[in-house]
């Protein structure tokens, strides 16, 4: 775990990488460091010497926590890409 500034704002960010049979994008997963909610998390690409590619993958803000079945999810995950910062959709949760 390590501390990154994301949008101007203090995360506590956990790196993620899998075994080569799962995939070899390179995740890494956001938390609020007061109450260590994932608020945002982010994947890259790699190249075949497993190095990122910087302007590769997708991050995806979370909003609007709900509790469902007891757990805290988010309502809101919006999605942009890393290389333009440009706007691909959202999706919402909607209760039945």
């Amino acid at each position: 775990m390590e501390k990154k500034t994301f949008m101007g704002e203090d995360y506590l960010v956990l790196k993620v990488t899998y075994d080569a049979t799962v995939g070899s994008d390179v995740w890494y997963f956001y938390f609020n460091p007061k109450t260590y909610a994932m608020e945002v998390y982010q994947f890259f690409k790699t190249d075949d010497s497993g190095k990122e590619k910087p302007d590769t993958g997708e991050y995806i803000l979370l909003s609007e926590e709900v509790l469902v079945n007891g757990i805290k999810i988010p309502r809101v995950r919006a999605w942009f890409y890393n290389k333009d910062n440009k706007y691909l959709g959202t999706d919402i949760l909607v209760e039945n």
